[in-house]
């Protein structure tokens, strides 16, 4: 292992030191979005051919938030998206480039304003299940990086946020019915839920509430719902 001359040689005062060997700092970010049916992971592709995250050092001088916007817009076209803070990624040789550490997040977006900001010229829509198998619907590939285990984190930290919190509201269109926020959970939870269970313990901690109005799309209109709060809040959904 190498020597630590930051720690063993040199004062916190000398942290600039050109003779110092300092970690690039970046911004990677993980989008989920349930599409088709399936949840799924916007992706970039490399010069490497490669998929990767939408990710870029972290500029000076701006707040992560306002990093993390900029990459956003600026790599998938996408913006307005809850957002969290996941967890910085480090290991030395995570990057054959040189060392950097990612400071990771996740991001909710649902799927028509997805489809109708992203820049398809730049992103790939990617099936999170088709990730260990390495494919994108029906073509191989290779997730670059660590960016394949920081998507796996993030998925489950979404799946522990479902749980507790409302956080479904920004996977979902302001109305829906009942069995399309159930259909969210089931897809992201991988697990069926009872009909009649889940709605009753939805009603009962006031997490969504009757618009008054019909969704007629179908041949059997549904009451139409809308969630009480438009901040994130703790509920114990699940």
């Amino acid at each position: 292992m190498a020597k630590n001359t930051l720690i063993s040689e040199n004062k916190q005062t000398d942290i600039w030191n050109q003779n110092l060997s300092i970690p690039i700092p970046t911004l990677d970010i993980v989008i989920f979005t349930v599409y088709r049916g399936e949840l799924c992971v916007v992706l970039l592709k490399n010069e490497n051919n490669e998929y990767t995250l939408p990710g870029w050092i972290i500029a000076a001088g701006y707040s992560l938030e306002q990093n993390f916007d900029n990459i956003l817009e600026r790599k998938t076209g996408i913006t307005g998206v809850y957002k969290e803070q996941l967890y910085t990624f480090w290991e030395v040789n995570r990057d054959k480039r040189g060392h950097t550490l990612s400071i990771a997040y996740y991001a909710l977006v649902w799927v028509d304003k997805f489809l109708s900001a992203v820049d398809f010229t730049k992103v790939e829509i990617v099936k999170y299940d088709n990730l260990g198998e390495k494919q994108i619907w029906n073509k191989v590939t290779k997730v670059g990086f660590d960016h394949a285990e920081i998507i796996s984190y993030a998925n489950q930290r979404l799946k522990w946020k479902l749980e507790y919190t409302n956080v479904a509201k920004d996977m979902l269109w302001k109305s829906f019915r009942l069995s399309q926020l159930q259909e969210v959970y089931e897809i992201v939870l991988w697990k069926k839920l009872d009909k009649r269970n889940f709605q009753k313990k939805l009603m009962k901690l006031g997490i969504v509430q009757e618009t008054g109005k019909l969704d007629k799309t179908t041949n059997r209109p549904a009451k139409l719902y809308e969630f009480v709060d438009e901040e994130l809040k703790v509920y114990e959904v699940l």
